[in-house]
């Protein structure tokens, strides 16, 4: 996201745009976002200081790290930036933003918290009933 400096009016400016999460290394091998996140920013500048007010918008599917099921999950991450600008013409935002949502994931990906996980010895998914295997 790139805004130029000289076209934020000083009551603000406000700008969408879709995000790919692909084209910004967002997804790992445990969380994908099937479709593009909508980035809303709202921008407000004070002299030399541009303060952004960052919204982000969309789903993901993860891999939950007890029973290894997949499971979807609406994302919303919002965020405040501040940058000095003071001889800047445009700002270019993306690689914040992207640092930002990377830092919202969760440490431990679980599809719920009382999920049981997987039978040590057989591998059944234990949410789905109880294995036959000897305790």
């Amino acid at each position: 996201m790139k805004v130029r400096l000289s076209e934020i009016p000083s009551e603000g400016l406000t700008l969408s745009e879709p995000f790919d999460p692909a084209a910004m290394n967002l997804q790992t091998p445990e969380i994908t976002f099937p479709a593009p996140l909508k980035v809303t920013a709202l921008f407000q500048k004070e002299r030399d200081t541009l303060f952004v007010r960052v919204e982000a918008q969309g789903e993901r599917t993860m891999v939950c790290g007890r029973c290894l099921e997949s499971y979807s999950d609406p994302y919303e991450g919002r965020f405040d930036l501040g940058y000095s600008v003071k001889g800047l013409v445009v700002l270019d935002l993306t690689d914040d933003i992207r640092q930002e949502i990377l830092l919202t994931y969760p440490v431990v990906f679980l599809c719920k918290e009382s999920c049981l996980g997987l039978c040590p010895a057989c591998g059944k998914n234990l949410n789905t009933g109880a294995c036959s295997c000897p305790r």
